[in-house]
C-alpha cells in the first residue's frame, strides 16, 4: 500500500461468509487488491482449495475445524492470487463462519 512502512499490514476490508454445502469463494473489497488475509472459522468445520477453476469437496482439500483459524499475513508472502482463487466448503452438517480480515 503506498505510503505504508515496510513490514506493516494496514487492514483495507472484512468480510463475514457462511460455509454451507456448495463451494465459495471470497469477495474482494471494493477498490482494492489485498495481498493478505486472516480468517476465523467458527460454527463449523470446513476444507479450502485454492486451485484455479477446481474446488474443496468435504473430503478434499486442506481441513480447518471449528474455532481454527487461517493466517495468510506473513510479510514474506503475496497472497493475492490465492485469495482470488481460494474456494470453501464445509464438513459435516453445521455451516461455518468464516471472518475475514482482508490486509494490503
Amino acid at each position: 500500500m503506498p505510503g505504508s512502512p515496510a513490514g506493516t499490514l494496514n487492514q483495507v476490508g472484512f468480510q463475514e461468509l457462511t460455509v454451507s454445502s456448495i463451494a465459495v469463494g471470497l469477495t474482494r473489497p471494493t477498490g482494492e487488491r489485498p495481498r493478505h488475509a486472516y480468517i476465523g472459522v467458527s460454527g463449523g468445520a470446513i476444507r479450502w482449495l485454492a486451485i484455479a477453476g477446481d474446488g474443496p469437496s468435504s473430503t478434499r482439500g486442506a481441513y480447518v475445524g471449528a474455532g481454527g483459524s487461517i493466517d495468510w499475513t506473513s510479510m514474506d508472502n503475496d497472497y493475492a492470487g490465492l485469495l482470488d482463487n481460494v474456494k470453501f466448503i464445509k464438513v459435516g452438517p453445521n455451516d461455518a463462519s468464516l471472518e475475514v480480515s482482508y490486509f494490503g
